[in-house]
């Protein structure tokens, strides 16, 4: 099996890459990403000082993590000893940087360059910090060749945000400035809630959200990129199972990097990925990731160009439980009838195809078919 990908001219020896954060944060932890098998780790996001922690950093709902930690607490000096440890072996160092100026860029760059870096990660966006300059389009494309000038040939990598990777002026000031690949996306800014008996955030202040719920978004933006720019792309955002990485890679993600994923589960989480991902494609005949990378982004069309079908949901079997009625209190088109006592049945004249029925079915017994003529199933 062809694990091998390639993020535009670095050659990966398999998809799954370690995302920047805290799992990244020192030689000691990247080295665990090392030896998990990630074909690339991206540091913790290193600036020119140390920024302090706070705590508790960490809330975690489920699959759904914030966390208030945005940059390393190590100085630039202590970067250059921790790399110094590092045995990278066949995988690739990515360091991941931020500067509030061109200038710090630029001398960002050429120290992790020197530090050993294969390829820099510029972060352009954090969910929960300001940049001290407009985020305009110019101004991205300012930093970016600083980064650019100031890498020596060492590829160069954007890490955006989910609106910049929507903004098609943006996204082509990154691609101007010579960057050809970008991560995406990088966290969303959130908030875990809110006691209403104390009446005060459960956090003291906003966080990177990441999780389940953000991996459509990060799928969409995937695609999108796909389809309407240059980019070589590594994704990230929501990957909690190997089926996401598949995913990824099927609406053409050159690689995928692991994040939280890491936090939740630990380190091992990298090995059973890559081989519950390699199982997968043995199993399905293919000798190579390179034969699924975007295969699924001819099935995926705008919406202006997709025709209407008259489907309508119908109950295969029937259904024996009378008291679950979700598909009843679901339906807004009252196109599901429930009689005292009676199994559901559909009334094909109200049903307008929406899915939310069979979809929601507890049971799987609702399935969507060609709209007959008959009044009621």
């Amino acid at each position: 099996m062809d694990l091998s990908v390639r993020l535009d001219g670095l050659l990966l020896k398999n998809p799954i890459m370690v995302s920047a954060g805290p799992w990244a944060r020192d030689a000691r932890s990247i080295q665990r990403c090392i030896d998990a098998g990630a074909s690339a780790v991206t540091t913790e996001t290193i600036t020119l000082e140390a920024n302090p922690n706070i705590s508790p950093r960490m809330y975690v709902y489920g699959e759904q993590t914030l966390n208030t930690k945005m940059f390393s607490d190590l100085h630039l000096e202590q970067w250059e000893d921790e790399l110094e440890r590092l045995h990278k072996g066949d995988c690739k160092l990515i360091c991941s940087i931020w500067g509030n100026s061109a200038s710090e860029i630029a001398y960002l760059a050429a120290k992790v360059v020197h530090m050993g870096a294969d390829a820099i990660e510029v972060s352009m966006s954090s969910p929960i910090r300001n940049r001290a300059f407009s985020m305009e389009p110019a101004s991205v494309k300012e930093l970016l060749e600083a980064a650019v000038r100031a890498s020596a040939g060492v590829p160069v990598i954007a890490k955006l945000s989910y609106e910049a990777c929507n903004s098609v002026e943006f996204t082509q000031k990154v691609y101007e400035a010579g960057v050809h690949v970008v991560t995406a996306i990088d966290g969303l800014k959130g908030l875990a809630g809110v006691d209403i008996e104390k009446q005060q955030t459960l956090m003291p202040t906003y966080g990177g959200y990441n999780g389940s719920s953000i991996h459509p978004l990060s799928l969409a933006t995937t695609a999108t990129l796909k389809q309407f720019t240059p980019f070589s792309i590594c994704s990230c955002g929501g990957t909690l199972r190997f089926e996401n990485v598949l995913e990824f890679l099927m609406l053409g993600a050159s690689c995928v990097a692991l994040a939280s994923i890491i936090q939740v589960n630990g380190y091992d989480a990298i090995r059973q990925i890559l081989q519950q991902c390699t199982d997968w494609l043995e199993s399905h005949g293919y000798r190579s990731v390179s034969e699924i990378q975007g295969i699924a982004l001819p099935t995926l069309n705008l919406f202006e160009n997709i025709s209407p079908q008259p489907l309508c949901a119908s109950i295969v079997g029937g259904c024996a439980d009378t008291a679950c009625r979700t598909c009843y209190r679901g339906c807004i088109y009252d196109a599901v009838i429930v009689e005292e006592g009676r199994t559901p049945r559909i009334d094909t004249a109200h049903c307008s195809g929406c899915g939310h029925c069979a979809v929601r079915c507890p049971e799987k017994r609702i399935q969507m078919n060609w709209k007959s003529s008959a009044a009621v199933q």
